[in-house]
């Protein structure tokens, strides 16, 4: 009796089309050094087990520093920009 049911949903899901998710890429650094004019916010600590961010869309232009090596990207926003122990600060805005 529910072998029936059952042949019919799996059978209606083959017909559905398939729906190709594009890969999310992370941010790159940008080429330039420097940041887009505005107020320079300090990132605080960062602890992934008491913070969340959201997909929030609002850009900024992330500093970040390895070793001697200093970087810029663009991060989707202040919570993301910051969710890197790289990251040092972030400007409103995309990077220049």
């Amino acid at each position: 009796m529910l072998g029936l049911p059952l042949l019919l949903a799996l059978a209606s899901c083959s017909s559905l089309p398939d729906i190709t998710i594009p890969e999310s890429t992370p941010a790159q650094p940008t080429r330039s050094h420097q940041l887009p004019d505005g107020v320079f916010s300090q990132c605080p600590p960062f602890d992934p087990e008491k913070t969340m961010c959201t997909a929030q869309y609002d850009p900024v232009c992330v500093k970040g520093k390895t070793g001697n090596l200093i970087s810029y990207r663009t991060a989707g926003n202040a919570c993301s920009a910051c969710s890197t122990p790289e990251a040092i600060g972030y400007v409103k805005g995309e990077c220049l």
